[in-house]
């Protein structure tokens, strides 16, 4: 278990090399929030790789934030958006899930080496703060990077834990290329699920051998339901950790419609569930993949409960972060075999 749970965050010294761009829209009077990897890996010691930087703005600033880091000597470009997150089938194949954010690229990364530069990163993604539901003038909602970092740090905002599960869990139901038409934006839905299950996994620590029982808590999962804030979060969290499934588009728009005529259940809609493993410590741990690449997931039988409970395929390895060097051959192999 330690090899996946015993990760510590990089030195504080690579963080704050690598947070340059935020340190420059705040010293310009542009709040932003750290988001995505980095805010996995810095705050929540979850080992993931670092990809594009995602940076959260006010919607209102999100251009004045973009020519902040195009101007002078901070050498951003726009670009188009990360392919990663492009939708892989269907009539929108390549359409992106953020129609409004900004992707810039550093000009001094070749095309096949995007580390080259780390831990200076190599693309930045500038998302408007309403795509996740979140405002960094709710100052209770979020925390600082200082200590351990430079006191230079001090105005970027990172999300608290609750917060950063309800930022997720708002975009994966109320995304900006909406779920009711007839073909919502799955890439994007399976990617922000991902995050949510790296950071439910590195808290509450499941053991890999176990398949965790329907209808009970243990005791982290329990503490996770009573932190979260939004009606929203509570319900979708209580699949994953009560009812022990996926949540489905059509059940999604079943609670916002439900919600808005007042007809939702309570039994639905509470997070009060029965916690039957106090001694417990842990919980079956779920497996989740490092690479870029959007991972399906296999479904597991509880012989008992015929309820279906999701675990993600493998990981590709379960190393901490690399060196720039061996990202960027690591890159070049998947670009080889996923062309």
């Amino acid at each position: 278990m330690g090899m996946f749970y015993d990760y510590h965050p990089p030195h504080p010294q690579e963080q704050h090399n690598r947070l340059v761009a935020l340190r420059l829209l705040t010293d310009n009077n542009n709040p932003c929030i750290l988001w995505a990897e980095d805010a996995m890996c810095y705050v929540y010691s979850v080992p993931t790789y670092l990809f594009d930087q995602q940076i959260l703005v006010p919607d209102e600033l999100l251009e004045s934030a973009a020519n902040i880091l195009q101007a002078g000597s901070s050498r951003y470009v726009p670009t188009v958006h990360a392919w990663d997150y492009a939708e892989i089938f269907g009539p929108n194949k390549g359409a992106t899930p953020f129609p409004k954010s900004i992707r810039l690229r550093h000009l001094d990364i070749p095309e096949d080496d995007p580390y080259k530069l780390e831990p200076i990163p190599g693309f930045i993604v500038l998302h408007p703060q309403s795509y996740f539901g979140l405002d960094v003038r709710d100052q209770g909602r979020f925390q600082s990077l200082v200590p351990p970092l430079d006191p230079s740090n001090a105005k970027i905002l990172v999300p608290k834990y609750h917060t950063f599960l309800e930022g997720l869990i708002h975009f994966v139901m109320n995304p900006p290329t909406r779920l009711d038409v007839p073909r919502p934006h799955s890439t994007s839905k399976r990617k922000h699920e991902i995050f949510i299950s790296y950071l439910v996994h590195y808290r509450v620590k499941y053991d890999m051998d176990v398949i965790p029982p329907v209808h009970d808590l243990y005791p982290e999962e329990a503490k996770i339901l009573s932190e979260v804030q939004t009606d929203e979060a509570r319900w979708y969290l209580r699949q994953l950790m009560w009812e022990r499934k996926n949540v489905f588009v059509r059940e999604i728009l079943d609670y916002q419609r439900q919600s808005a005529t007042g007809t939702l259940s309570s039994s639905a809609s509470s997070a009060n569930v029965t916690n039957r493993f106090p001694g417990a410590s842990t919980a079956p741990r779920l497996s989740i993949g490092a690479d870029r690449r959007t991972y399906a997931t296999d479904a597991v039988t509880n012989q008992n409960s015929n309820a279906t409970l999701t675990r993600p395929l493998p990981r590709l390895s379960p190393a901490p972060r690399l060196s720039g060097g061996t990202l960027a051959a690591t890159s070049r192999l998947l670009r080889r075999a996923f062309p």
